[in-house]
């Protein structure tokens, strides 16, 4: 922003549009219009342009090299150009599409009173500053819900809900809701059905208003319908041709949403998307920062600070932790007979097995090698060896290709198991005895469980050892 605290506007394209944003940006004094660009030099804008010694060209290339510039305003309609003026100006504000549309029809459609002008205008730049806002944000849950709560604010509707489109399972899953009740959240992932309203929904580049759900013949929501929604808005949610979801406003009586409601929500949706995709990638880098990218599972590192985590965690509640190491039997002797490529993919199937055994609660992480580790909260000694066996019969009746050239004719694991408290006094201490158990389990013939038997007594010093590992 310039010195005086003025937004360096540039316009490019100087037709009705163009004309439309001077007339209503000119004497606002937070903008100064630096520029407007188009190839006719007879184009409405550019004739009033001039008449306000406002700098004109043909070149809007050349006018966005020289001028410092905050914002700008494509209202050409044509994505070349939009796609051109992100490259040429990376940091400047860029409002194209239907947001620039939406400005200069308003504009031209001499809206009836100043104050109605105003109106929009502070709802405008409420959205600007909220767009900035939630490019900013980087909690999804969030990020959901204020978006949820701006776009029934905007069209003053009761209830409303922001749906995430999961393109690998072709499902939606609900983000957030507002307005409804516990029974309508319930539903909270579904596939998306060919020629159902969801799909039309998707298929759509600007938002659909429905008057009356009872008389459009394309309704065909149940769940809303049991809820009582009467009317609705359904937004597509999409950034650079990705789709990204729906956002959703609703009302429990017939409505006819005016034009403006429904603009003002497109430029919502645009901003929203944007955001979503956003945060999405921060997630996506967050998790390959901690997860194991052959198997999937979580990284060496992030089961080392989980680990530190829950132990902390369970002295201060008084509950119990077990962890448990898994080893492949004769790992090498795969390797050596089949190759290593083979090898990454039992590693690959082993992480799979073992993330669906496991609870939810339950955190999988690939320790090294052919080496893994369940860490079990609130899970007791009897408990965790009750899973680790059932997990070592699962692993061992699994059909792995090539098992036959394995030494006892079949892939399997050896597990050891240790428990917190018990007998271990700290994090560190619990990966110790469950890897000591381990190597029993290996020295007991392999294909076993072996548990900790170290015991702990209290003392004033803290916790000190009374047996031995067995």
């Amino acid at each position: 922003m310039s010195e005086n605290n003025r937004v360096n506007l540039v316009i490019i394209g100087a037709g009705r549009g163009g004309r439309a944003l001077i007339e209503l940006l000119f004497q606002d004094p937070t903008v100064e219009i630096v520029g407007i660009a188009d190839l006719d030099p007879k184009a409405p804008g550019i004739v009033l342009a001039k008449r306000l010694k406002i700098r004109c060209t043909s070149d809007y290339r050349r006018l966005l090299k020289r001028r410092k510039v905050d914002l700008i305003m494509d209202v050409t309609g044509d994505p070349a150009v939009g796609a051109d003026i992100a490259k040429i100006a990376p940091t400047a504000e860029i409002i194209g599409g239907h947001s620039a549309r939406f400005m200069w029809e308003m504009v031209e459609a001499r809206i009836k009173s100043r104050e109605e002008i105003e109106r929009l205008l502070i709802e405008y730049q409420s959205l600007y500053e909220l767009g900035l806002k939630l490019t900013a944000s980087e909690n999804p849950e969030k990020l959901y819900h204020t978006i949820v709560d701006y776009a029934t604010g905007l069209t003053n509707t009761p209830a409303g809900s922001l749906t995430i489109f999961e393109e690998k399972q072709g499902t939606m899953s609900l983000a957030a809701v507002k307005g409804v009740t516990k029974r309508f959240s319930n539903k909270n992932r579904w596939k998306v059905r060919q020629g159902g309203l969801t799909s039309h929904i998707l298929n759509q580049d600007v938002p659909l208003a429905v008057q009356d759900v009872k008389r459009y013949p394309k309704f065909d929501n149940p769940i809303m319908v049991r809820e009582g929604i009467r009317s609705l808005i359904a937004s597509p949610l999409k950034t650079e041709g990705r789709i990204v979801g729906i956002l959703y406003v609703d009302d429990f009586k017939p409505r006819q949403f005016t034009t403006r409601e429904v603009s003002l929500l497109s430029l919502l949706s645009t901003f929203a998307a944007m955001a979503i995709e956003k945060t999405k990638l921060l997630e996506s880098t967050r998790q390959l920062a901690i997860t194991d990218e052959l198997t999937g599972l979580y990284n060496h590192r992030h089961f080392r600070q989980q680990l530190s985590l829950e132990v902390n965690r369970a002295d201060r509640y008084h509950r119990s932790l077990s962890l448990m190491m898994i080893d492949i039997d004769y790992f090498k002797n795969y390797n050596d007979t089949n190759g290593h490529l083979k090898g990454n993919e039992v590693l690959k199937d082993l992480g799979k097995i073992l993330k669906e055994i496991s609870r939810e609660v339950d955190i999988v992480a690939r320790y090294g090698g052919e080496e893994f580790t369940i860490i079990m909260p609130e899970t007791t000694r009897r408990r965790a060896l009750i899973l680790s066996e059932r997990l070592r019969r699962r692993i061992a009746f699994h059909k792995f290709e090539n098992a036959r050239s394995q030494p006892n004719k079949r892939l399997t694991v050896s597990i050891g198991l240790a428990s917190y408290p018990e007998c271990a006094a700290n994090a560190f201490d619990l990966i110790a005895e469950a890897d000591k158990a381990l190597y029993e389990a290996k020295r007991a013939g392999r294909n076993t469980v072996c548990v900790s038997t170290r015991k702990l007594r209290m003392t004033a010093q803290g916790r000190v050892p009374v047996l031995k590992t067995g």
